[in-house]
């Protein structure tokens, strides 16, 4: 290896983990700074790839649920062979990633042999044996995880933190999204992220157009972001704020990465565009339930998270216990922070 041998990140498939694996980016680029970074992830989190700083490009690989794979994986095996890769993170514990690497013919292959692929897998960060038999509470989250796999296991120095992940839209592109929809930039903005209503991670859509119609009321556009499984909750909200606009029908996560960038703020539950829009530095409200935000949730600093209150009686899982007014009194105080 030399000190510009190309470096390959191979992240999470889910769009949520792919971004965190933006942290142990740029803990790498900071390690190496004369080496390109490339990362592979699925195609629907490859496009976030473009908007990581430091990433010099993105490799797509499609998994398919209990099918190996291999025509796939041999294609990507010989794409992977031409850029002479020294180094390999695996953020990913699968085996079929530690193959890859290794087939490949990348050197170093770094990351913690969870799924015991020793010979595969050829350095481990300090500490590894009690990462592997770390389960229930013990067991480190995915954030600290990815970082620490990039670290080699070093802490961060005294006073000073692990990275979050950052999305960066390019102003010109976002200027561009904001005239072929005819966006007033001058209007604020709610972004609204319901995931699917039947789920135990949204809250009750009716709470959603209480919200959207006070901020409605007060002169803000309310745009309803996400895709497919969206949708439901989009219908249920136009139909009582026609004015809304439904993203949820947007052909590619590019448009979705510049609804979000746009806009002031961002109510939403756990899911994958939730992460996105922490890293886009949006200021955000996240509803969490059953998923405790510090295990499950994004770590930028302008994100506050809303949970239900201890006195919540323990059968109720979901998202129910968190009350309008508490999301409310959440939202007001990132629009005064906007506008101070």
């Amino acid at each position: 290896m030399t000190t510009t041998d190309p470096i390959l990140v191979v992240g999470f498939p889910a769009v949520g983990d792919f971004v965190r694996c933006h942290s142990a980016i740029q803990i790498i680029a900071e390690r190496f700074p004369g080496r390109p970074i490339d990362v592979v992830t699925s195609p629907v989190a490859a496009p976030l790839a473009r908007l990581m700083p430091h990433v010099r490009k993105g490799w797509s690989l499609a998994k398919r649920h209990q099918r190996p794979g291999f025509a796939e994986r041999g294609r990507l095996v010989g794409e992977l062979r031409k850029e002479n890769y020294g180094t390999a993170y695996l953020m990913t514990s699968s085996t079929k990633a530690a193959l890859m690497a290794f087939m490949a013919g990348i050197e170093e292959r770094i990351g913690y042999p969870q799924e015991l692929q020793f010979g595969l897998l050829n350095r481990f960060p300090a500490g590894w044996l009690a990462h592997l038999w770390a389960f229930g509470p013990r067991k480190t989250r995915l954030f600290e995880e990815v970082c620490s796999i990039a670290s080699l296991g070093e802490m961060p120095a005294a006073g000073t933190e692990w990275p979050a992940p950052r999305l960066v839209v390019d102003p010109a592109e976002l200027g561009e999204w904001r005239q072929r929809h005819k966006i007033d930039a001058g209007r604020p903005a709610l972004a609204l992220y319901t995931a699917d209503i039947e789920n135990f991670r949204s809250w009750p859509i009716e709470r959603f157009i209480s919200l959207a119609r006070d901020h409605h009321d007060r002169g803000w556009a309310i745009w309803i972001v996400g895709g497919p499984r969206e949708r439901a909750g989009a219908v249920k909200i136009r139909a009582a704020i026609p004015e809304a606009i439904d993203f949820t029908s947007t052909p590619s996560i590019d448009d979705a990465m510049c609804q979000i960038a746009a806009s002031t703020m961002f109510l939403g539950v756990d899911g994958g565009i939730s992460h996105a829009a922490a890293a886009l530095n949006v200021p955000c409200a996240l509803i969490y339930g059953l998923n405790r935000p510090y295990v499950h949730g994004p770590v930028n600093s302008h994100v506050r998270f809303i949970e239900p209150p201890l006195s919540t009686p323990s059968w109720v899982k979901d998202t129910r216990g968190i009350s309008e007014t508490r999301v409310r009194e959440v939202l007001a105080g990132l629009s005064a922070g906007i506008h101070n």
